[in-house]
């Protein structure tokens, strides 16, 4: 093509009444602290981080950013992590509904017209 590439749109998937509803993995997401874990582990396992990037095949410097969290690690560095130090980075990540707060007052104007536009 003259001025780039075509982009192909992704197609949407259309289930058909007959099938059974598609259930998404559950998201899992990182916990809070995820660097001072990791930093505990490996000081308990007595490595420096420069040993402890060895094991893994990672950089020190990528290790001490996680361990900072200036980093958020990858799926990839995750496993690596969890696998060696034998620790769990990872929860599931669930959905609280908001609560609402009840305010006593009286109606006003507003909260019954509804505007057209």
């Amino acid at each position: 093509m003259k001025y780039g590439e075509r982009i192909i749109e992704p197609q949407e998937i259309i289930l058909k009444k007959s099938e059974k509803k598609v259930s998404l993995p559950e998201e899992e997401i990182l916990v809070d602290n995820y660097g001072k874990l990791i930093s505990e582990k490996r000081k308990e396992l007595k490595l420096t981080r420069e040993e402890f990037a060895k094991l893994i095949r990672e950089k020190e410097s990528v290790i001490r950013r996680v361990e900072s969290e200036e980093m958020i690690p990858d799926d990839n560095l995750i496993k690596k992590i969890e696998n060696f130090l034998k620790i769990k980075l990872r929860r599931k990540f669930e959905e609280k509904p908001l609560k609402r707060k009840e305010i006593k007052q009286e109606l006003t104007l507003g909260d019954i017209v509804e505007v057209k536009e």
